[in-house]
């Protein structure tokens, strides 16, 4: 069949047909019909295979987070607009060894802080922290601590291993370490073996309190991993935090030296008390 440059052409097999034509004279295509795939060299190209969401799309479209493709929280500096609220876990057991326990009064505040700044909920973070002091209510504060952070992570679809329960336990047992210390028998000069027990009443006050932060703070980075994704950064060292380290490290460790050093220093009535506790 000729063609001219004007005719109109079947998309089946692109034979030229005149106008007034319904079928096409070479392959029978009916021109009314829906159209053809175009011939291969002219259909376009597939598209490209679009990226993988970022972890604060898939937050934000409520999919789960996936901690196994972590590669690290970046700094406030590397992560625009970061919210400094992870605390590396081993800065945690530092700091509370260090302060011979006194640490727990700091990580209470900052991380019900956290808490406020993060949901907008009422919370008072200083008062929080001075609850401690308080004998008995010590403990529902702490069980409270521990008990929203767990239904925090669990709205959230977070895996979660807190207990407010052995929360508590542990900081219970802490009061009972110190409490045996105060009952301990005073003589001067000490014994060796009330030295040695001071010194053991002391280590565990510390190691319980910092496994117990340890733990905490594991799952409260985890929760922030989820909700902020790579938006998270590092909180930095507050000049308060540096602070309370101090003062338990020579009013904790300093007091203890000096009573396995030289306990005549000490008065009687001074050295009876516990290094730490609640």
């Amino acid at each position: 069949m000729a063609s001219s440059g004007d005719q109109p052409r079947c998309p089946r097999c692109n034979a030229a047909y005149a106008p007034e034509h319904r079928f096409c004279g070479s392959c029978g295509f009916a021109f009314d019909a829906a159209p053809a795939s175009p011939p291969a060299d002219r259909r376009p190209a597939p598209p490209e295979p679009q990226q993988r969401p970022s972890r604060e799309m898939d937050r934000l479209a409520g999919a789960p987070y996936d901690l196994s493709t972590d590669t690290g929280v970046p700094s406030a500096e590397q992560a625009a607009g970061a919210v400094p609220y992870y605390i590396s876990p081993n800065r945690i057991v530092l700091l509370t060894v260090l302060s011979a326990g006194l640490y727990l009064f700091y990580w209470m505040y900052v991380t019900w802080r956290h808490y406020r700044d993060h949901t907008g909920q009422a919370a008072y973070p200083v008062f929080h922290a001075l609850s401690l002091m308080v004998p008995v209510y010590q403990y529902f504060r702490l069980h409270a601590h521990m008990r929203v952070y767990q239904e925090l992570m669990e709205a959230r679809g977070v895996p979660s291993t807190l207990s407010p329960a052995r929360s508590v336990a542990v900081y219970f047992g802490v009061f009972l370490l110190g409490l045996a210390s105060i009952m301990m028998p005073s003589e001067a000069p000490l014994t060796l073996s009330q030295q040695a027990a001071y010194v053991t009443i002391t280590v565990f006050q510390s190691t319980f309190l910092a496994w117990m932060m340890w733990r905490a703070q594991t799952n409260l980075n985890r929760l922030w991993q989820h909700d902020l994704g790579m938006r998270l950064g590092w909180m930095p060292v507050c000049p308060v935090e540096i602070i309370i380290t101090l003062v338990g490290l020579v009013f904790g460790w300093g007091m203890l030296a000096v009573i396995v050093i030289d306990p005549t220093l000490i008065p009687t009535e001074i050295s009876t008390e516990p290094a730490i506790g609640p």
